[in-house]
């Protein structure tokens, strides 16, 4: 599943797997750099969509109160 096309809720889901993943200490060396780098894009992609949300509403409700 490509980044672009998860939700919020998917990539907070995942992010969350993720994060058990690292924090269990069964993850391999080999695969600790991998995770924690989908983590941090996944962490990226969840802070876009929280920001274009919050000024979406923003505009929303400035709009309404002009009304």
């Amino acid at each position: 599943m490509k980044k672009q096309t998860l939700s919020y809720e998917e990539a907070m889901a995942r992010l969350e797997e993720l994060v058990r993943k690292i924090e269990s200490n069964d993850t391999g060396i080999d695969q600790l750099a991998a995770l924690v780098k989908e983590a941090q894009q996944l962490a990226a992609f969840c802070r876009e969509k929280l920001y274009a949300t919050d000024e979406e509403i923003k505009k929303i409700l400035e709009n309404g109160e002009k009304n």
